[in-house]
Formats: structure tokens, C-alpha cells, sequence
């Protein structure tokens, strides 16, 4: 399949949803609105919903059956861009290539943009047939999920390499997350227990390669290409994957956990192929 026509597709339906299921910009306080577009409806790759959907269409689901799914896991996302940029955390002011939410709303307006869209993302589950996804997307996102995940990046800045902190962080912060993407196309298409456990397992092993691979580009890509400031977690002082085993070993781990992340695809007698070219292209993306 080509696996660019098939993003470029979903980024489509992806992106037409999503501004649906946002506030019209001109409702009062239209600042707040203006900025949940202006974060949203800016250029995301789309990963985590498109995954979503591919997890959803392996069992013959339809790719709308999906959608309400695909949007809250996006709409949880984008809020935790626009808090992870904040000053008080890690104080960007690019983010694909845009000046980030504070920068353009000022730092408190972008605080309650933060807010507003998680709470929009579970508001479009609790309106659709899969309410019960609520719960879901909860457990990945909480206090022991993907907030714990950004409470121990802060608090890892400065420390010395640390290989279990950072896999803690890895998990948290971002695998958990396209873990629960997964998982919910996955529901979303009547999947048992047993096919339930080896997408999970999928998910999790392409969400940590996608933060090690992350890690390798912020260490050496540009500005222009990954459309937010190269070398921030360095300047930081962030502890990352390349930090603690070098960017060598960190190629060979993405590679390893790519094929992992395959390997629990092949137990299934479903349509896998573009679940297994998403990870792929992962593995080698640029930015």
C-alpha cells in the first residue's frame, strides 16, 4: 500500500472532523475558541486518530465509526502540546511550525485552552455511541498515565542518565497514549480479549520507538524540519533516550521495537497491513 496516500487521506477526514466537534471561533469569549482552532487545526501529522482508525478498519469497521474516537484521542493531545509549551514547563515558542498558544494568547489564555480541549475531548465521547471509550482514554491520560508521564519529565531535568526514568517517562508521556489509540479502534471494531491484548502490545512498542525516534531528531534535525526548536531538550537538559544510551543505540532500539511491535500484529488473522506500514514509516520518519 502507499503508506503517504493513506496518511494524506485520514489527515483529511481527521482535520474535517476535528473542526466540527471544535466551538465556531466567533462565540463568546471567542479568544478561547480562536485559540482551540488555532492549536488544533494546525498541520498535526494526525498519528495517534490514524492509528485509531487502522485499529478500527482491521475488523471491517468503517473508518466513521471511528471518528469519535479519533478526534478525543486528538483533542487530548493538542492540550497537552499547549501545556507542554507553557513557560512554567517547557517553554517553546515554536510548534509546527507556528508560534506557540501562549506566545500568540498570552500564558494564561493558553492554560485555559489546554483545559478546554481535554474536557472537548471527552465531551465528543460522551455524545456518541462510544461513551464507554471514555474510560479509556481516562486510564491513558491521568494521573497514571500521560500526566505522570510530564510530571517526571519536569522533575527528570538535570539528572544524571537514569535508564529506568526515562522508560518510565517514555511509557507515560507518550506510549500509553498511542497505546490507548489503538486500543480504541480496537473496541471500536468488536475486538476480543485475545486480539485486544496483541494491538495493545502493538501500540505500546511503536509509542516508545516514536519518542526514541523523537529524541534521536531533537538531537539531530532542524528547526525548519520538525517545525518546533531542535536541541530544546538538550538546552533543557531533558533526560532522553539519547542522553542516556547515545544516539547509536537508540537507532538500534527504535528498529527493535518496530519489529516487536510487528511481530504482535502477525498473530492476527485481520487486516493488518496499514497498521504494520504505519510503523514502518514511523521508523523512518524525519520529522
Amino acid at each position: 500500500m502507499n503508506i503517504l496516500t493513506y496518511l494524506k487521506h485520514n489527515q483529511a477526514i481527521i482535520d474535517r472532523a476535528l473542526k466540527t466537534n471544535l466551538p465556531p471561533e466567533n462565540i463568546r469569549p471567542a479568544i478561547l475558541h480562536e485559540a482551540m482552532h488555532y492549536c488544533v487545526l494546525n498541520g498535526g501529522k494526525r498519528i495517534r486518530p490514524i492509528l485509531c482508525i487502522a485499529a478500527a478498519e482491521a475488523f471491517g469497521a468503517a473508518a466513521d465509526k471511528a471518528i469519535p474516537s479519533a478526534v478525543a484521542i486528538e483533542l487530548y493531545h493538542c492540550s497537552t502540546l499547549v501545556h507542554d509549551d507553557l513557560p512554567c514547563m517547557d517553554d517553546d515558542d515554536l510548534r509546527r511550525g507556528m508560534p506557540t498558544c501562549h506566545v500568540k494568547f498570552g500564558s494564561a489564555n493558553a492554560v485555559l485552552t489546554g483545559d478546554a480541549l481535554m474536557i472537548q475531548a471527552f465531551q465528543v465521547l460522551a455524545e456518541s455511541e462510544d461513551a464507554h471509550l471514555a474510560l479509556e482514554l481516562a486510564r491513558a491520560a491521568g494521573s497514571l498515565g500521560v500526566i505522570a508521564g510530564q510530571v517526571e519529565d519536569l522533575a527528570a531535568e538535570g539528572q544524571a542518565p537514569n535508564a529506568d526514568l526515562i522508560k518510565f517517562i517514555h511509557m507515560n508521556k507518550t506510549a500509553i497514549l498511542i497505546r490507548a489509540a489503538v486500543r480504541m479502534g480496537a473496541l471500536v471494531g468488536g475486538a476480543s480479549e485475545i486480539e485486544l491484548n496483541s494491538l495493545s502490545i502493538f501500540g505500546e512498542k511503536i509509542g516508545l520507538a516514536f519518542q526514541i525516534a523523537d529524541d534521536i531528531l531533537d538531537d539531530t534535525s532542524s528547526d525548519d524540519i520538525l517545525g518546533k526548536p531542535a536541541g530544546s531538550d538538550i538546552e533543557q537538559q531533558k533526560l532522553t533516550y539519547t542522553a542516556v544510551h547515545g544516539i547509536a543505540a537508540a537507532k538500534d532500539k527504535v528498529k527493535e521495537l518496530t519489529y516487536e511491535a510487528s511481530k504482535a500484529l502477525n498473530t492476527l488473522p485481520l487486516n493488518t497491513e496499514p497498521l504494520h506500514a504505519i510503523a514502518d514509516h514511523l521508523m523512518n520518519r524525519k520529522n
